[in-house]
């Protein structure tokens, strides 16, 4: 037979006393199995033995963890006052928001085992250290030791906030630096809620960078793309790291340094005294060769991806030149009716041998044919003439970039006297794969020139 009770508060505990009181009668014993214990076997009713502790209602926290926490041991004798000190512990972790338990008789008899049912909070966020000379890894690992269920992620209630700022002052001053810490929850990075462990005071703004280590790319040249977005932003180490990723590390890729790091990022006042100065540290690594690129996933010839990607194997690898030989790929196959076409790259780094193969899959996605065409702004006599230019008939694969062309042609040629605004506007329809051009011409051209040769 298996009795319940929850503890949540103390007066709900006193529940708990009554069910063990002497008063109380002992299980009844049931045919074909051994019986519970009686009261008097299980000893005084105030401390009474646990054989085993289970957990249920946990996500994100292991048994083992939440056991841990609880102080609760196996083969124990337990009172109500434990039970008390249990419930404690737990909420006053920040990790766990309320707790529940139940007990049973074990088979054998002699003994309870106890079940703790908790729920946790909602939502668990990544933390970050922020403007401390503390190593992160140093401080997760003090934490891990320190801060009871404290992980990876961590819920943003205050017990729990407190004790990692209390723990990143502490570890602070060890090294020197005597400021009060806090930590808040902020944007950063593109789209990352984090934790922000560090100074309580204001980030500062950036107000100047600089770097060292850089020979393969002009240091000059590094302050000038990377000041354009950081100059004036909150100093956010994650933040700026990003900006980093984005910014600079392409210019290296370019470069050929594909395994570019940025070990280190010192901060210091600023000389005009309105922000702080980012020094960059860059650590290049090597120069990496492009083996091979394979191109796979389109109905391109051999010859056609050769002459549309223009890769260069054999030489330093250029991102900016592989980027466009693969956009030209993508053209070649919108030129086919491919509309949507699109791919993913990966890259085969050989450290060893510095050199990088590139795999490339394209995804061409369905063959879009020409509909109709339509024409706004001309009169009666001009109209005719445009249609009988248009090169592409209904039903031909449609080709990405020929109306723009088109119109731009027109243009060029000099087809209208005095020629206004043109806009071609595209209508596809994705259930018929059919793509309907309107060419718009703006104000009332004069009458068509006689047709040119070339057309």
């Amino acid at each position: 037979m298996e009795s319940m009770t929850f503890i949540r508060v103390g007066p709900l505990l006193l529940a708990l006393a009554a069910t063990l009181a002497p008063a109380q009668t002992a299980p009844p014993r049931q045919p074909a199995r051994k019986a519970a214990p009686a009261r008097s076997d299980l000893g005084d009713p105030a401390q009474w033995p646990i054989r085993e502790i289970r957990v249920s209602g946990h996500k994100h926290y292991t048994p083992q963890q939440i056991v841990a926490a609880s102080g609760l041991k196996g083969d124990s004798t337990v009172s109500r006052q434990t039970f008390e000190a249990v419930r404690d512990r737990l909420l006053a972790t920040g990790c766990i928001e309320t707790i529940t338990w139940k007990y049973q008789p074990v088979p054998d008899g002699g003994a309870y085992s106890v079940t703790l049912i908790i729920t946790e909070p909602d939502q668990f966020l990544p933390w970050v250290i922020d403007r401390v000379p503390v190593d992160r890894d140093a401080f997760f690992a003090r934490a891990k030791q320190e801060i009871p269920m404290f992980s990876e992620t961590i819920p943003s209630t205050e017990a729990l906030l407190n004790r990692g700022a209390a723990l990143l002052e502490k570890m602070a001053a060890e090294k020197g630096v005597k400021e009060p810490m806090g930590a808040k929850v902020l944007l950063i990075q593109k789209d990352t809620i984090a934790i922000v462990f560090g100074p309580r005071t204001p980030p500062p703004n950036v107000a100047e960078v600089r770097f060292t280590g850089a020979r393969a790319v002009d240091p000059r040249e590094l302050v000038k793309s990377l000041s354009q977005v950081a100059i004036g932003m909150p100093y956010i180490e994650a933040n700026f790291r990003m900006v980093l990723e984005n910014q600079i590390k392409p210019m290296y890729e370019t470069a050929g340094r594909l395994l570019v790091t940025f070990p280190q990022l010192d901060v210091t006042p600023a000389a005009n005294g309105r922000g702080v100065l980012v020094t960059i540290h860059v650590d290049e690594g090597g120069n990496y060769v492009l083996e091979d690129i394979q191109v796979r996933g389109t109905n391109l010839s051999e010859q056609d991806l050769k002459d549309a990607g223009q890769f260069k194997t054999g030489q330093t690898v250029n991102y900016s030149e592989i980027g466009k030989g693969l956009n030209r790929i993508t053209d070649e196959l919108k030129a086919n009716g491919y509309m949507k076409a699109s791919y993913k790259a990966q890259r085969r780094v050989n450290e060893q041998k510095k050199t990088v193969i590139l795999v490339v899959d394209y995804d061409p996605g369905p063959q879009y044919r020409f509909g109709k065409l339509e024409i706004k702004g001309l009169d009666i006599e001009s109209e005719p003439v445009i249609r009988k230019l248009w090169a592409i008939k209904p039903g031909d694969p449609f080709r990405g970039g020929y109306p723009d062309m088109f119109l731009n042609t027109i243009r060029d040629r000099g087809i209208f006297d005095d020629l206004g605004e043109t806009k071609a506007e595209l209508k596809p329809d994705d259930k018929t794969l059919l793509v309907d051009v309107l060419l718009i011409f703006k104000g009332a051209p004069p009458k068509p020139k006689e047709k040119r040769p070339g057309w």
